[in-house]
């Protein structure tokens, strides 16, 4: 079996890449410049499943989110379409979904698409390129991934294992969220399971966790308990949002802290039901939250990250 997996060199696709060639399958990694090249087309050539991980989550500008998320999508379709790609499985985001309206109603794969910021939008943008593409294909929409290579959840981590907590307004919100290991199992089952074909999946665990736990747990992993646990108000994120849109503005480099990355913190729900993935592909995310920390702080120990 062969996969082509885009966005190799990044934190899901490394991952994936590593799941894939554990498993058996022949993994042909492709990274941006092999679209810069045009070599992505030998790449996909009669490929058993392309699994697209390549894009961005943040950018200095919009048309940078759209680049990376739904012109490089386009790119990849026709390619797949012009070499006899067998089945393109599709790294979407819970963010194009948009948040669920209660903590009892989490949102799922039936509900109408909301996605509340730039991010989501261009992910829902690329799903639809893919549905209308004429070509096989599975979508995946991870919720929050944690894990090995991953750069977002670092700070978390050093924070957390000094004993301290730092919610910008989000300290009872809840999200879904899982291994990058178990969405890479999830992934798999999607590039080979006969009937996934032409559907959409939320991958997390089955229960979702309050950022205040997250942080307790985290904290756990390293051996240590939350000694200061910090709110900040809600118009002092916005203040310090506003002063990253204008840095990533000078800069021309995506800043973590904006105006859109605070719309996504705001939403006091982002949970997703995983029912379908688990009545139509039999998975189940395997690690608990306090293993998938524990090896998560230790491999970021190990690469002297924290």
């Amino acid at each position: 079996m062969i996969v082509a997996i885009t966005g190799a060199d990044g934190f899901i696709g490394r991952n994936l890449v590593r799941r894939f060639q554990t498993r058996g399958w022949t993994v042909r990694p492709v990274v941006r410049r092999d679209f810069e090249t045009g070599n992505i087309d030998d790449l996909v050539a009669r490929a058993d499943a392309i699994v697209h991980a390549a894009g961005a989550t943040r950018s200095p500008s919009h048309a940078g989110l759209v680049a990376s998320n739904v012109t490089l999508t386009a790119r990849l379709i026709e390619a797949a379409r012009q070499r006899d790609a067998r089945r393109l499985v599709f790294i979407s985001s819970q963010a194009a979904a948009g948040p669920a309206a209660s903590r009892d109603q989490p949102v799922s794969e039936d509900a109408a698409p909301a996605p509340i910021e730039a991010y989501g939008r261009t992910k829902l943008d690329a799903e639809r390129l893919i549905e209308s593409a004429g070509v096989p294909f599975v979508i995946v929409r991870p919720a929050a991934v944690y894990g090995p290579h991953d750069s977002d959840f670092v700070a978390m981590f050093r924070l957390a294992s000094r004993g301290v907590a730092i919610h910008p307004a989000n300290r009872d919100h809840w999200i879904s969220i899982v291994h990058v290991d178990d969405l890479a199992r999830g992934v798999e089952l999607a590039s080979s399971h006969p009937d996934a074909i032409g559907r959409t999946y939320f991958v997390a665990n089955t229960e979702p966790v309050q950022w205040r736990d997250l942080f307790r747990a985290t904290a756990l992993s390293a051996r240590r308990r939350v000694r200061v646990d910090i709110e900040v108000p809600a118009w002092l994120v916005r203040a310090a949002a506003a002063g990253g849109d204008i840095l990533s503005l000078l800069s021309g480099r995506a800043s973590l802290l904006t105006s859109e990355k605070i719309a996504l913190a705001a939403a006091r729900y982002w949970i997703c039901s995983t029912e379908r993935v688990r009545r139509e592909l039999g998975f189940t995310a395997a690690l608990s939250l306090s293993d998938g920390l524990a090896e998560t702080y230790r491999w970021y120990l190990e690469r002297n990250w924290l």
